[in-house]
């Protein structure tokens, strides 16, 4: 069986914790990869095709809602604020990463594009998917996540003032109420 995207036993972080509801993206998106990887091996094996389709189904309803919102929600929202954070407090190397990552982000979404057809053929019954695909995907989303938690997110909360935290929080949650 093939073991699909579980959220742990701990709440979610509300929009009154915009950092911490990123952060806990990062843990979504984790498993999420990890359901991708499995379902990868699992085809390989010729596995359950119910088993199969509810994973891609699974993949595919996250990257394409959840997934989408959070790289809104950093190039919309967070990034530009960090980076007028980072020019006033004189951190280039912050303005530097930021726009690095935003690059990744056309990356990373042109690669989820291909991959979802992929998915999108497994959900239908097909019996095989890319595994290159899949971990070149997987390689660059853990890359971009780990290269945020070790500079950007630090950086935001020691910059981030609490009205900027709570105006982040309001657009993150007016923008899943259009969605």
């Amino acid at each position: 069986m093939i073991q699909t995207v579980q959220i742990g036993g701990k709440p979610a972080p509300s929009f009154d914790e915009p950092l911490e509801m990123l952060a806990a993206c990062h843990e979504r998106i984790e498993q999420t990869l990890g359901t991708l990887e499995r379902l990868v091996q699992h085809l390989e094996s010729g596995g359950s095709e119910a088993q199969a389709h509810a994973a891609a189904q699974a993949v595919l309803r996250y990257f394409d809602t959840a997934g989408a919102l959070h790289h809104q929600d950093e190039d919309h929202d967070l990034f530009p604020l960090l980076r007028e954070r980072a020019g006033e407090l004189e951190r280039a190397e912050i303005s530097a990463v930021i726009e690095e990552l935003e690059r990744e982000h056309h990356t990373m979404e042109a690669q989820w594009r291909r991959l979802r057809e992929s998915l999108l053929g497994v959900a239908n019954g097909a019996s095989s998917i890319d595994a290159e695909d899949v971990t070149r995907f997987a390689w660059l989303y853990r890359r971009h996540m780990e290269r945020e938690s070790a500079a950007v997110m630090p950086f935001a909360r020691e910059a981030l003032r609490d009205d900027e935290r709570e105006a982040l929080g309001r657009r993150m949650a007016a923008r899943r109420t259009k969605a």
